[in-house]
């Protein structure tokens, strides 16, 4: 019998884990050593980003749209997502604010700004 947790999501005895920047999987596998249905079949389990991030990394900025209003270390994403050169955020950003952008490697971005400087998700 297939079980479900709060949300839906079908659970297992083993999961995969999922990037926390792509939402891709990073074909890591958890085990549950109880045997118990508890597992979700892909979740993100850490901010570690997968090879295919890391790469994105070393070429720009990872910017990730999300809704409007939101913050926090895990603000509703909104789908859209690019890779952009350092170059063209130290035109839209100061001094201060590039060098954490330059140490984290990814940052959120509101819808509303996202548009205003031209990402679009088309």
């Amino acid at each position: 019998m297939t079980k479900y947790d709060d949300k839906g999501n079908e659970l297992s005895y083993v999961g995969m884990t999922t990037c926390f920047y792509c939402g891709e999987p990073k074909n890591e596998v958890v085990l549950n050593t109880r045997f118990k249905n508890v597992l979700p079949k892909y979740a993100c389990y850490d901010k570690e980003p997968c090879d295919k991030c890391k790469e994105y990394m070393t070429q720009g900025i990872i910017i990730i749209s999300v809704k409007d209003g939101e913050s926090g270390d895990n603000p509703f994403r909104t789908g859209g997502w690019w890779v952009v050169k350092e170059d063209a955020l130290t035109k839209l950003f100061n001094i201060d604010t590039m060098a954490i952008i330059h140490k984290r490697r990814v940052m959120f971005i509101e819808d509303s700004v996202c548009e205003t400087i031209g990402l679009t998700k088309e």
